[in-house]
């Protein structure tokens, strides 16, 4: 592969592991595909040569035996590659789905193999993905493959950042036993796990100057929320609410029954998350909203979420009013993508929302993530 005089420049400027490093990264870029090797295939036949010339002098029975096998070892090696090739299977699962940052999460790996066949070197190409941080990574693991197996491996992953990362093995190669010929073969094996902030996280905030980013929850709710707790369920009354019918047990008693509810809370939390700025600091925002967000629902304060979402072009809201919406919410927003304009989201705010009178808003000032209460006129 051919580089451009800057790479040259950069290589000359690296050390020597540096150099290395840099090579392995690239490398795990290129993609795996059928190969031949050329090496071994020059060494099987100076091996053949050098029996033919022993058979040639000794002429007995026994190099005849020997040459008549190793002529016919190339034959019999790419058939049963064939073979195997057909075969092999793929398996990639993710034991827990969701994990906590600077957590350790594992991937297991497993290799089928329902024939007497084998190899031993299957390379299987790992690619790692992170939509959110736009980031793409992989690596090549290479497998045993024993007759009538099926090899499982196990693989640590440490998570520093927040986020989904999908796993995926599309393809992987498997060499015959001379080393002669690695074929590719196409897999669908994914895995997806989705990292939150950790769950130790301190939550000592000052929330008194919050209070200002309070709403109405009646005048912003969507349709379909209620801020209430089910306390009993009665008989149907003309003007009871259509989304307060408890529909299964009306179907089982056959007549209408609607849920009694209690208010728990007549005001709610607006945040908007800011998703905007380089990686790191958009993955202490994130941290940061989240930790707030869950103390405020464990104090029982319903929390409307918004953020901007640039391939929609509008705001995305969720409202939560458990740990369970909290989750939910943030998995939905990890797949956003970042934006570098933090000043149009609050412009956005004020033509979108100009009922509201303040916000919070989760952004990075003066290089730290920090919640702000924004006030609009």
């Amino acid at each position: 592969m051919k580089r451009n005089v800057n790479d040259k420049t950069s290589y000359k400027n690296l050390s020597w592991k540096e150099r290395r490093e840099k090579r392995f990264r690239e490398g795990l870029k290129k993609p795996i595909k059928t190969q031949i090797h050329p090496w071994n295939i020059i060494s099987y036949l100076i091996q053949l040569a050098i029996v033919i010339v022993v058979y040639d002098f000794l002429r007995n029975h026994f190099m005849m035996l020997v040459l008549y096998l190793v002529a016919a070892a190339p034959v019999l090696d790419i058939v049963g590659l064939i073979f195997l090739h057909r075969a092999l299977k793929i398996e990639l699962t993710a034991p827990e789905r969701d994990v906590s940052r600077f957590s350790v999460g594992y991937l297991n790996l497993k290799l089928v193999n329902p024939s007497i066949l084998v190899s031993f070197d299957v390379n299987v190409k790992l690619d790692v993905e992170s939509a959110f941080y736009g980031d793409e990574s992989g690596a090549i693991i290479s497998l045993p493959c024993s007759a009538r197996s099926e090899y499982e491996k196990q693989i640590p992953i440490k998570y520093s950042m927040n986020g989904i990362y999908k796993y995926a093995i599309k393809v992987f190669t498997v060499r015959d036993l001379l080393g002669f010929v690695s074929l590719k073969k196409k897999a669908d094996a994914l895995a997806e796990v989705s990292v939150f902030p950790e769950k130790d996280l301190a939550t000592g905030f000052d929330m008194s100057d919050m209070n200002r980013g309070m709403t109405e929850s009646e005048e912003s709710a969507k349709k379909g929320h209620d801020f209430s707790d089910v306390s009993d369920v009665r008989e149907y009354i003309p003007g009871d609410k259509l989304m307060s019918i408890h529909w299964k047990l009306s179907a089982k008693r056959d007549i209408l029954m609607v849920k009694d509810r209690v208010s728990m809370s007549d005001q709610q939390m607006v945040i908007l998350v800011e998703l905007s700025g380089q990686d790191e600091a958009v993955d202490e925002v994130i941290t940061l909203a989240y930790a707030v967000i869950k103390r405020l629902v464990q104090e029982q304060t319903y929390v409307k979420m918004l953020w901007w979402s640039e391939g929609r072009f509008s705001f995305e809201e969720r409202q939560i009013m458990n740990l369970e919406n909290l989750k939910t919410a943030f998995g939905d927003m990890y797949y956003e993508s970042i934006y570098f304009d933090p000043e149009k989201t609050k412009g956005y705010m004020q033509s979108i929302y100009p009922e509201l009178k303040a916000y919070l808003n989760a952004t990075i000032q003066n290089g730290r993530a920090e919640i702000v209460v924004v006030e609009q006129d």
